[in-house]
């Protein structure tokens, strides 16, 4: 494949001599210091010739051929720097988003160190949790009777939650069924979100490393996994230290509260989910909650829906058309499966602003009072 590379100066030196295939054709290199950039590569045999400033981003994407644009880099500045890419005419179905560093190199490993940690303690733990950076996010282990495996991740779509499911109670089986709930992650704009098709998804790393498999993206996974060196895709993570309220560390560098930035980018962030919304998806996307319902059942493991709270703003402007879809829809797959028990957060009363890091992301505080009412939903249903 011919790359255009975008990156950060730092993360250059990186990427090229432990992350991305020596074998890769670049037709450019787009960095923030070019000159610092070559000096540090001087004795590696880089393409120096091929480097150039951001300032020449546009006239890059505009004058090269290139299969794809690779964007490499986890900074603060991301976003602006995928806008300009967007900007600059450079479709989906072109863009590669592998946003790590040599600061942040562990975290494409994560999910498939969460997975085999899973299976070396499978027998211990008696209910999990699948969902996106909400779940992630919004539970609290140490507030539920039962130890929780949570394998929330954000980005997460139905599909790759439903791949995670059937690991989990494969395991789950394989010593002798100690499970009792599966806490099934949703979100209002679930049914139409496909992380595979996402535009500037940066996901796809982490779910091909843990399962071979990238659902619906537009490279197929081998194809995918020739960008990259082949110890670095075989990298594994210890197991030992793992912070099982923390497995993909983002508690941990999360903020606590919504500040300036926040409150101002609201709506903002709540338009978000309107460009992430595929409707040929939602066919499908249906059909694997069914799915991941009957697994549940066939595995004597009880799903609960859950919803989490979100902000104020978030549930007051979140599309009216698609939040009564979600409604319906999670309606007839109850009436499917009476089991399936669906834990509405959305009809839960103070949480006000600060429980929230954003509109739609939780913090730490959050996390323990939802859990907290959440354990004791779970605990009267037991008495029923």
């Amino acid at each position: 494949m011919r790359i255009l590379l975008v990156t950060l100066t730092d993360v250059l030196p990186y990427a090229l001599t432990q992350v991305l295939n020596p074998a890769n054709d670049y037709c450019a290199i787009v960095v923030d210091e070019p000159d610092i950039a070559k000096k540090n590569l001087i004795n590696e045999p880089q393409p120096l010739d091929k480097i150039y400033p951001f300032y020449e981003l546009k006239e890059c994407i505009k004058n090269n051929y290139y299969d794809a644009v690779l964007f490499m880099c986890e900074h603060p500045i991301w976003h602006t720097i995928i806008e300009q890419i967007r900007a600059y005419g450079v479709p989906g179905n072109k863009f590669l988003n592998v946003s790590i560093s040599y600061s942040t190199r562990h975290r494409p490993f994560l999910l498939e160190r969460a997975l085999r940690y899973y299976k070396e303690h499978a027998a211990e733990f008696e209910m999990f949790a699948t969902g996106g950076c909400y779940t992630e996010l919004g539970l609290d282990n140490t507030k539920f009777r039962y130890k929780l495996f949570n394998v929330g991740k954000g980005n997460q779509d139905l599909y790759f939650r439903y791949q995670i499911a059937k690991f989990i109670l494969d395991q789950n089986s394989r010593v002798g069924g100690n499970l009792k709930y599966a806490l099934v992650g949703l979100a209002p704009f679930i049914f139409h979100y496909d992380a595979s098709r996402t535009p500037f998804s940066n996901s796809m790393l982490q779910n091909c490393i843990a399962f071979n498999d990238m659902h619906n993206f537009w490279l197929p996974v081998e194809q995918y996994k020739k960008l990259f060196r082949e110890e670095f895709l075989n990298t594994r993570l210890p197991l030992e230290n793992i912070d099982l309220n923390n497995i993909f560390l983002s508690k941990s560098s999360s903020p606590k509260f919504l500040d300036v930035n926040a409150r101002i980018n609201a709506r903002r962030r709540i338009d978000v989910w309107e460009n992430k919304s595929f409707p040929d998806t939602v066919k499908e996307n249906i059909q694997i909650l069914d799915d991941y319902l009957t697994l549940c059942e066939t595995n004597n493991v009880r799903p609960i829906m859950v919803q989490q709270t979100l902000s104020e703003a978030y549930m007051r402007y979140f599309n009216k058309k698609k939040l009564d879809e979600f409604y319906y829809l999670v309606n007839l797959l109850q009436k499917k499966h009476p089991d399936a028990i669906f834990f509405d957060g959305w009809k839960l009363e103070d949480f006000s602003d600060e429980y929230f890091i954003d509109v739609d992301h939780m913090n730490i505080n959050y996390a323990a009072k939802f859990s907290a009412i959440l354990n004791e939903f779970i605990e009267n249903l037991e008495k029923k």
